[in-house]
């Protein structure tokens, strides 16, 4: 009878061993993936925040060249457009040749040939 309790005890401290071992296992990979969840949620949120960033300045690019355009067709000299718009020079020289295609354009399709 000693022999089987002996077993008995023995088998009982091997499943508690092992139970703690999956355990342990368990705890370890729900830290792990909590810990991939967290990251995710922060790359998500960084990746607004970034999108949201590029996309105002973006907006405020765009509006620059829009009346950097509407100051050309008003013939406002190029240096107080430079100085108050805070465009390039090889941006407003772009816009010139926008506007000038465009008006070629227009001619074009005015002229009854």
């Amino acid at each position: 009878m000693r022999f089987n309790k002996f077993t008995l005890a023995a088998q009982n401290a091997a499943f508690a061993h092992e139970r703690d071992l999956r355990d342990k296992a368990q705890i370890k990979y729900d830290g792990i993936q909590e810990g991939i969840q967290e990251g995710i949620q922060e790359g998500i949120q960084e990746g607004i925040h970034e999108g949201i960033q590029v996309g105002i300045k973006e907006g405020i690019q765009l509006n620059q060249l829009q009346n950097a355009q509407a100051m050309l067709k008003d013939h406002v000299p190029d240096e107080l457009i430079l100085k108050y718009i805070g465009i390039r020079s090889d941006q407003l020289n772009s816009l010139k040749a926008q506007i000038a295609s465009s008006l070629i354009q227009e001619s074009i399709n005015t002229c009854n040939f």
